[in-house]
């Protein structure tokens, strides 16, 4: 294959970076405090502050290996690796990288950090696919302005965040827990689903105990701050505990509504109702719709 090469010194205003020389196939840029060439094998050597453009994406590391031979597109990427991406306006830093760079895949390993407007992401790696697709593993931890969130896996695609194996949120403006399998979330709205074995934790404030609520599934609409949670609900606070197919957590206000085959249950005391409401503020418990048992304020 016949390989042009080009020295230049130039600098594009739409480009962030010096090049001193380019990959005309492969339009590529790339600089280097020095740089060799091998061209029996077509492999380039940059060494020192090296760094590389392909279209919308610039990287950076202190030294860098250009694989150009055809069916061989791909770069190493060796220390202190950056990535940009100029559209999405998006930055991951790690300690090594790997590049198909025809293909516009971008792998980073090595404590890895990703930010952009919005969100910071660390994981132990994370790989970008066409500028459509991440996916991050190992030790990944997730901040917005809504959400800290751990898991061992997460992938972003269409501004949809969707956490894998043993989830852990923390609302940052409540202080409250979920627990789950699955986290889904919603970049932009902040809306957010948690399915699998849910378990939601209010925060403990001084002098009370938490309240505790396990269900099938959980939906949280940011802008009302309100969380549904559908099957096999499950609440427990200091007082009582509640059964029921679905249940209506309004946390601004402090305002739990149950629905759907009921069972209270405050000491040896049973209820059984289809919708019960329960106010934080007043600690009282109003049951209606086909009630049987006894009725009972939870205020001693």
């Amino acid at each position: 294959m016949k390989f042009f090469l080009f020295t230049l010194v130039f600098f594009a205003l739409t480009f962030h970076l010096y090049a001193d020389a380019f990959l005309a196939e492969d339009r590529i840029y790339y600089s280097a405090d020095s740089y060799k060439i091998d061209y029996e094998n077509e492999i380039i050597y940059a060494n020192g502050h090296a760094s590389f453009r392909k279209e919308d994406k610039e990287v950076y590391a202190d030294r860098i290996v250009i694989y150009y031979a055809k069916g061989q597109k791909w770069a190493q990427l060796f220390n202190n690796v950056v990535v940009l991406n100029e559209i999405d306006n998006n930055r991951i830093s790690g300690d090594y990288g790997e590049v198909l760079y025809n293909e516009d895949i971008y792998t980073v390993k090595g404590n890895t950090v990703y930010t952009d407007e919005e969100i910071e992401i660390t994981s132990d790696a994370v790989s970008t696919y066409k500028g459509e697709e991440s996916m991050f593993s190992g030790d990944v931890r997730y901040i917005d302005s809504n959400y800290e969130i751990t898991a061992p896996v997460l992938s972003i695609v269409n501004d949809i965040a969707t956490f894998k194996k043993e989830s852990e949120a923390l609302h940052l403006e409540s202080g409250d827990m979920i627990y789950c399998d699955t986290i889904s979330i919603n970049t932009n709205t902040g809306d957010a689903v948690f399915l699998e074995r849910v378990l939601y934790v209010q925060e403990e404030e001084e002098g009370e105990d938490a309240l505790l609520i396990r269900s099938d599934t959980v939906r949280y609409f940011q802008e009302s701050n309100t969380y549904i949670f559908l099957g096999n609900v499950f609440v427990l606070n200091k007082d009582f505990s509640v059964q029921s197919t679905v249940a209506r957590y309004m946390s601004d206000a402090g305002i739990l509504k149950a629905s759907g085959d009921i069972v209270l249950q405050e000491d040896e005391k049973y209820t059984y109702c289809n919708n019960a409401n329960y106010d934080e503020n007043t600690e009282k418990t109003v049951l209606y719709n086909k009630v049987n048992g006894i009725l009972f304020n939870t205020r001693n």
